[in-house]
């Protein structure tokens, strides 16, 4: 049986950070080189260090990584409310503990992905919250519309097999359905489509404009 080996946090953290940018800012957990073998490698675990690129390990690595400790402590407000999942409960306990065993190693190589997917979507929920209090319904239902948006968010949806995309256009709400992916509309692009109906968001309680029939006004 092998025997039990507990690392810093912050140090196993700050080398997840590092694993992070060297895989072009992605979590990769399939073939020789992943996210999880170089924070091993980084950790004197495995023997071949050609693989890892040493100097990625900067200050901003750890720096990211307290960053990290510190958004993730919040999920013990949460806890109280149980409305933590289970990888959630792991992650928190990791946190509290401030220690971590060899085993759970993978767990916080995927953290830093997790993490600013995290803190993007907490940026757009605020900007959505923000529109939300003086956005006011496009147009009239069924009619034609063209305009500039900024995109605030493009989701994949699983069960419906296409993505949402949520957006500001001229300072209100805007929300579609589309086939295309975030790549397809970039942060900014001009687009036309037909109002297909006004609603009150549930999630932030502004007005918002759903609109169908979208294209990009300069793309297919």
């Amino acid at each position: 049986m092998q025997a039990q080996q507990l690392f810093d946090l912050k140090t196993v953290m700050t080398f997840a950070v590092s694993a992070h940018k060297q895989k072009g800012e992605d979590y990769i957990n399939y073939g020789t080189v992943t996210n999880k073998t170089i924070v091993q490698t980084h950790l004197g675990l495995l023997e071949d260090k050609r693989a890892v690129f040493v100097d990625h390990v900067t200050e901003e690595c750890a720096d990211i990584a307290e960053q990290m400790i510190q958004y993730y402590k919040g999920l013990t407000f949460k806890a109280m409310g149980n409305k933590i999942n289970d990888f959630e409960q792991k992650v928190l306990g990791l946190i509290n503990c401030k220690l971590v065993d060899r085993r759970d190693i993978g767990v916080i190589a995927s953290l830093p992905k997790a993490y600013f997917r995290a803190v993007k979507r907490d940026e757009t929920d605020t900007q959505m919250r923000k529109l939300s209090t003086t956005s006011i319904h496009i147009g009239t239902l069924g009619e034609d519309v063209q305009g500039t948006i900024n995109v605030l968010n493009c989701s994949f949806i699983q069960s419906l097999q296409c993505h949402v995309v949520n957006a500001e256009m001229s300072g209100n709400i805007v929300c579609f359905f589309t086939k295309h992916s975030a790549d397809h509309w970039g942060e900014t692009c001009e687009i036309k489509g037909k109002v297909k109906r006004h609603q009150t968001s549930k999630f932030h309680g502004g007005k918002e404009t759903v609109l169908n029939y979208v294209k990009t006004v300069d793309k297919a």
